[in-house]
């Protein structure tokens, strides 16, 4: 049997009901429509009349867990202005492996930058690399998982950086810029080849009140410039608009670029006043602006306040002079005016004011106008890199014995705590403030925390042994008065380091200064330990070797001696091995070498003797020889007269006297 489809069903009842409308109308279809609306035949379920349920399972696509310890993937990471190549490991590794001995490039990279290691342990960065490159990397067999396991090969990867994002935004949040000589607004940009700027001059009343809602520049949201909720006023209430336009930013691919927007030669921004700049990138639509305020103006206000009085000092941006003459005026949060006042001859006034954070400063001079908000910092260094922890109510003082360690060595830190006027803290009824010490790797790791007690004036200590397989590198030493901050009052560095600290000094010393041909060079030698005591029995040995002197007289450096292409050995042979007595000395007497003595005897030569006593390292004494001297001049630059025996005259011996 054919399935009748709703279309006909619905086109065949329109037919009937046409037709019987005209039976209805002589008195006797109503009867006929309801029964054949009863009668009508459909398709689905026979029974109910009704559709299906819904049936059928969504299929999830399911991630395989990675179980072995392996490279998970490589790629380009960009944070800011950034950007960075990432590797994501499936265990967290190792944090004191020398990465950037593990993770090496195929082609050079900057010596500046190095793999860094995140919070998590599972993650390596290596940042400052180049935009749009394709960088090749091997991750050695060797790198090690934090429990035991290795990657056990050497993987190979490629990471393609791509191009860094579209960026920009103005340079300044909040500027003045010089009426003369100015190059414009600046906007740094990447990668961004132009932008919508919308210009808006803040109305001289409500200065105060954009101030406070507009203490900075920065990014902003259409709602933050549009919010009228929570005592915020809408922009459009506060300014008005006066000039729109695109502006081309230019640049290479890739960099970061300044553009300077002309806006000295805009003339609907001549008038004096405030400005609000309001910034897009074209064809974004994130409602997301960049914005700044900015006045033009050859004021500069310099201002001191005082408990009840404010000092103005008004100069010249383009020379420094200073400028008299100034009208000052004080507006409060409603935009009235509560002080006037001019500067004198020499730019200065004093005005009996007491600060207020919602006032405004304004200084006109003619067409000109400078103003300054007094709810913003005095000193705002907020685009500089300050930092460092909020101030305190008290300090500690933490010093150690020295800053350098060996491990298998104990560790004695010492730390006084403080109030601001520098007197110990008192005490709390019957107990003192107790100290936090976290030690912590070079790594970032924390090694070990410690709760310390106050003893006598406030005086704390901590020992701590550093293990004999502990990391070396810069250790961090910081102290808390709560375990659970995250920021550390006070710190400092310790250097954990294998290094064999100096215990002996060695005094070299010979009564000849030249030595004549034949003749044995008497070597004196000293040996005692940085506490005193002569270094009685300690073990000496000294080797020799010799070389050509060309320039045995200082005072003529533009002089040769002797014959460049003669060659003597190059090894230095062993002359002495012996012990020095019970006050520590030896007096032993060196020949010169048979091979060298012919040498000696026509042309200078250097004999130079290094020697070694056990706690102590080598170190190297010399001595001219030579009988009668021939030059080979060249560009002289002194002159001087001299005999035949200038080599025994004027060359002198460097004697060594040197702390080990």
């Amino acid at each position: 049997m054919r399935c009748t489809s709703r279309f006909e069903v619905v086109l065949g009842v329109r037919n009937r009901l046409q037709s019987q409308f005209q039976q209805w109308r002589s008195g006797v279809g109503l009867a006929l429509v309801l029964a054949t609306l009863t009668i009508l035949p459909g398709c689905g379920n026979k029974d109910t009349g009704q559709l299906p349920e819904v049936s059928g399972e969504a299929i999830q696509a399911k991630r395989d867990d990675i179980k072995e310890f392996t490279l998970v993937r490589a790629y380009p990471d960009q944070e800011g202005d950034t950007l960075a190549i990432a590797l994501e490991f499936s265990r967290p590794l190792v944090g004191t492996q020398d990465f950037d001995a593990l993770i090496t490039f195929a082609t050079s990279v900057d010596d500046k930058s190095g793999w860094k290691l995140d919070d998590s342990g599972k993650i390596l960065r290596f940042p400052f690399v180049t935009a749009n490159t394709e960088y090749t990397l091997t991750v050695s067999g060797k790198l090690a998982a934090a429990d035991g396991s290795s990657l056990g090969r050497d993987i190979e990867q490629k990471v393609y950086t791509g191009e860094l994002d579209p960026a920009v935004g103005f340079a300044s949040q909040g500027s003045v810029l010089p009426a003369r000589d100015s190059r414009g607004l600046p906007v740094v940009s990447v990668n961004v080849p132009e932008v919508d700027v919308e210009f808006l001059r803040v109305r001289e009343k409500s200065l105060p009140q954009f101030f406070s809602q507009y203490q900075r520049g920065g990014r902003r949201s259409g709602w933050d410039l549009d919010n009228d909720h929570d005592e915020g006023t809408p922009l459009s209430k506060l300014a008005e608009p006066v000039y729109t336009n695109r502006f081309v930013l230019g640049g290479k691919p890739n960099e970061r670029m300044v553009t300077y927007l002309p806006i000295q030669d805009i003339e609907e921004l001549q008038e004096p006043g405030l400005y609000f700049a309001v910034m897009k990138r074209t064809g974004q639509f994130r409602e997301q602006y960049e914005t700044t305020f900015f006045t033009v103006s050859d004021i500069g206000l310099h201002v001191r306040a005082y408990k009840d009085k404010l000092f103005v000092h008004t100069a010249s941006l383009q020379d420094g002079a200073a400028i008299k003459g100034v009208e000052l005026q004080i507006i409060d949060a409603s935009g009235e005016t509560t002080l006037k006042g001019e500067t004198d001859r020499n730019g200065n006034a004093m005005l009996p004011y007491k600060l207020d954070a919602a006032h405004v400063l304004i200084a006109r001079r003619s067409s000109d106008i400078s103003l300054l908000p007094f709810n913003q910092p005095a000193l705002d260094l907020s685009e500089f890199a300050v930092s460092g922890r909020e101030p305190a109510w008290f300090d500690v003082f933490a010093w150690a014995g020295r800053d350098l360690y060996r491990p298998g060595e104990v560790v004695r830190i010492s730390a006084l705590l403080r109030d601001n006027d520098g007197k110990p803290v008192p005490m709390k009824g019957k107990k003192a403030q107790p100290l936090f010490v976290r030690l912590k790797q070079p790594d970032g790791k924390t090694f070990i925390e410690s709760r310390i007690e106050a003893g006598a004036q406030g005086y704390y200590s901590f020992d701590k042994l550093i293990p004999v397989e502990a990391p070396t590198g810069r250790w961090q030493v910081e102290f808390r008065t709560d375990p659970a901050s995250s920021e550390s009052v006070q710190g400092m560095t310790l250097r954990i380091e294998e290094f064999l600290p100096e215990r002996m000094k060695l005094d070299l010393a010979s009564a000849d200064a030249v030595l004549k041909p034949g003749k044995p060079l008497q070597l004196e030698a000293t040996g005692a330990y940085l506490y005193g005591a002569p270094a009685d029995g300690n073990r000496f040995t000294a080797k020799l070797a010799v070389a050509v002197e060309q320039h045995p007289v200082e005072s003529m450096p533009g002089y040769f001696f002797g014959d460049p292409t003669l060659k003597l050995p190059k090894e230095a042979n062993d002359i002495i091995d012996t012990t020095l007595d019970a006050q520590g000395k030896l007096s032993q007497a060196i020949t010169l070498p048979e091979e060298v003595c012919p040498a000696v005897c026509s042309k200078p030569a250097d004999a130079v003797s290094i020697v070694r006593s056990n706690a102590c390292c080598g170190r190297r004494m010399r001595w001219s020889a030579c009988a009668r001297c021939s030059t080979i001049k060249k560009a002289p630059t002194a002159t001087a007269t001299w005999d035949s025996n200038c080599c025994a005259s004027a060359a002198t011996a460097s004697r060594a006297r040197r702390k080990v």
